[in-house]
Order: structure tokens, then C-alpha cells, then sequence
């Protein structure tokens, strides 16, 4: 009886090709603060800060299959939660960012549950709700919040040491803080959770009748997702040093939204792709229509994007890109010609004698 054959050991996931491209952007990542200018590092911070929110509507979108409009208002309120508890309670600013998450969460539950009950069309009505009243109150309730001047930090809380500037710093710690948000969500939505989101992503009723408790797990989504906004909030204003309610109107939720698909609202990748679509083509479009025309030109060309994306690349720029590079990598396999190895080809096997020819008399017998 012959032995059974063992399954091949699965390989780390950084030695996958997935991961080491993972490895070699944060490898990039860490090289740029010191490779481009403060100016230059401000922008691309805000791309990492504003990859939290729309990777977490990645989870929200792409994985539980729910939609939000209202990912702009979590994303101010979680802005504004550091900035009060920085000004007004004199919190130091890694506590105060640890609160914007708090908050997040318990804004999470407080929309998440109503949510339960709401779906499709009704859910996005609700969230649009919430994304218009939020900037209202925050200019409403001006003794708070400011009004529609807002509220400032004196200073950066990144304060220059150990030969690294305040942009430096900022920068290094949004990278730090979007890979490790990436890689909780990654783990999330791989293995049993992310079989769940797919079953009920799939088909709701089939989830239901596996057993799965589909309630639970979108409110876990929606919480989940709230609290990275939140987060993302928090680090946008510790790098602007400003929190204006004219920064969270509805076409920023919108913004968002249009983001996570464009860039790929199944991918994490994706969440930087569309974060720096959202930071880099106001400047793209100005430097080509000089003027206040700039931003209605850049408009119309996330409107462009956003449709191309829609009819022609349903997982995003990033879905499109990973699928180019499949079917590059399968047509390079199939056209690599055949090669015998070394070993073969010293030690030949010899081939099948061929049976003797029969003799005529042989064969009239």
C-alpha cells in the first residue's frame, strides 16, 4: 500500500508574489520622506490619511456589500473629536487620536444598528442624512466648534528630533498607521470572516440558511469601517492642523465614495490609488486650466474616471492592473519553450527497442 501523498506546505504570506510587492511599497514608503520636499510629503500624508477612509469603505462596499454616503461626516467627526480633546483638554495627541476611534466606533453603532433594518437604496438615503446635517451643526454650535472659521492647533504636534522634520515624522507615522489598519483588514476579511462576507455578499438568503448571522456581521463591518474613518479623520487634522466644516461637506463623502471605486473597492491597494486620485488631481487639472475652472475640470475628470471604471474595469484601477498581470504572466508561461533539465539531458533514457523484423519464411509460416 503505498503511503499517502502530502499536501505541499503553503508559503508565508510574505514570500508570496502578493507580498513581496506589499513589502517592496512599504519599502518605498519609508524611502520617500527622504527623497522629496516638506511640500511634496504634506500631500502625499494626506493621501495616507485620507486611504484610511476610503479603505474603510472598501470593507463596507466591496466585502459586506453595503454602500454609504455618509463616510465624510464619521471622517470629520473623527477630526474633530482629537482636535476638541487636544484644545480643550489638553490631551496629548496619540490619546487624542486613540479617542477619535472610540468615537468612530460608538458613531459606528449608533448608524450601524438603524442600518440593520435599511439596505440598498434606503441605507445610502440615510447616510446622504447625516453627511448634509454634519457640517450644519458644526457651524451651528460655533462655541464649540468654532463655526465656520473652525478650530486650529498653534503648532504641528509632530515636533522635529533625532534629525527628522515635522513633515518626516507625519509622514512616517501615517505609513505606519495605513499598514497596520491594511493588515488588520486584510486578516479580517481572509478565512472564516471573509467566507462569510463573500456568502453574504453573494446571496443573502443562501448566507442565512448556511447559518450565517448576516445582522452581525454587517454591523461589525459598519462599526469596523466607522472607526478607520474616524481614525483617518484624526490624522488628516494633526497634519493640516485645522478642522473647517466646509472640509466635510456632502461632495466629500461623495469624493469618498467615488474613490473606493475607482481605485478598486476590492483592494487595499486600491484605497491609496483612489486617495491619491482624490489629493493630486485638483493640481493636475489646475496646471492644465489655470483658474477657477480647475475644479470643475478636475470633476469632469473623476466623472470620467469613475464611468470608464464602471463599464469597462468593475474592480477598479487596481482589479484592472492585478489583471493585466495575470494575463501577462500566463502568456509568458505559455509561449516559454520546453527545456530539458541537466540531469536529462547527461543521462538520457534509452529508448524502446523496436521488435526484430520477420524473415519471409518466418512470415509465410
Amino acid at each position: 500500500m503505498t503511503p499517502p501523498v502530502p499536501y505541499p506546505a503553503e508559503r508565508p504570506w510574505f514570500r508570496t508574489p502578493r507580498g513581496l510587492g506589499t513589502l517592496a511599497l512599504l519599502l518605498v514608503g519609508v524611502c520617500i520622506p527622504f527623497l522629496v520636499s516638506d511640500y511634496d510629503l504634506f500631500n502625499a500624508t494626506r493621501v495616507l490619511a485620507i486611504a484610511l477612509g476610503v479603505a474603510g469603505l472598501n470593507l463596507l462596499v466591496g466585502f459586506s456589500g453595503q454602500i454609504s454616503v455618509g463616510h465624510g461626516a464619521i471622517f470629520g467627526i473623527g477630526g474633530y473629536t482629537t482636535m476638541l480633546m487636544m484644545l480643550n483638554l489638553d490631551t496629548p495627541w496619540p490619546l487624542a487620536l486613540v479617542s477619535s476611534v472610540g468615537v468612530g466606533l460608538l458613531v459606528g453603532v449608533v448608524i450601524g444598528i438603524p442600518a440593520l433594518k435599511l439596505g440598498g437604496l434606503n441605507l445610502g438615503l440615510f447616510t446622504i442624512a447625516i453627511a448634509a446635517v454634519f457640517p450644519l451643526l458644526m457651524s451651528r454650535f460655533s462655541d464649540v466648534t468654532g463655526g465656520t472659521v473652525g478650530l486650529a492647533l498653534p503648532t504641528s504636534p509632530f515636533t522635529a528630533t533625532a534629525g527628522l522634520t515635522s513633515a518626516q515624522l507625519g509622514f512616517l507615522f501615517a505609513l505606519l498607521a495605513l499598514a497596520g489598519t491594511l493588515g488588520l483588514l486584510r486578516n479580517l476579511t481572509t478565512g472564516r470572516f471573509g467566507r462569510a462576507y463573500a456568502a453574504v455578499r453573494t446571496n443573502r438568503i443562501l448566507a442565512m440558511a448556511n447559518g450565517v448571522r448576516v445582522p452581525q456581521l454587517k454591523l461589525i463591518a459598519f462599526v469596523i469601517s466607522a472607526a478607520v474613518a474616524g481614525f483617518g479623520g484624526g490624522i488628516l487634522v494633526l497634519v493640516l492642523t485645522v478642522a473647517t466644516p466646509d472640509s466635510y461637506l456632502l461632495t466629500f463623502s461623495l469624493i469618498l465614495l467615488m474613490a473606493t471605486t475607482v481605485g478598486g473597492n476590492r483592494s487595499w491597494i486600491g484605497a491609496i490609488v483612489g486617495a491619491g486620485i482624490v489629493v493630486y488631481l485638483p493640481d493636475f487639472a489646475s496646471d492644465i486650466l489655470p483658474g477657477q475652472a480647475s475644479g470643475q475640470f478636475a470633476q469632469l475628470i473623476f466623472a470620467v474616471l469613475l464611468a470608464v471604471c464602471l463599464i469597462f474595469a468593475p474592480g477598479g484601477l487596481a482589479g484592472w492592473s492585478s489583471s493585466l498581470a495575470r494575463r501577462a504572466r500566463g502568456l509568458a508561461v505559455r509561449r516559454a519553450p520546453a527545456t530539458e533539465s541537466p540531469a536529462a539531458s547527461a543521462h538520457p533514457e534509452p529508448k524502446p527497442e523496436s521488435p526484430p523484423a520477420l524473415t519471409r519464411k518466418e512470415a509465410n509460416r
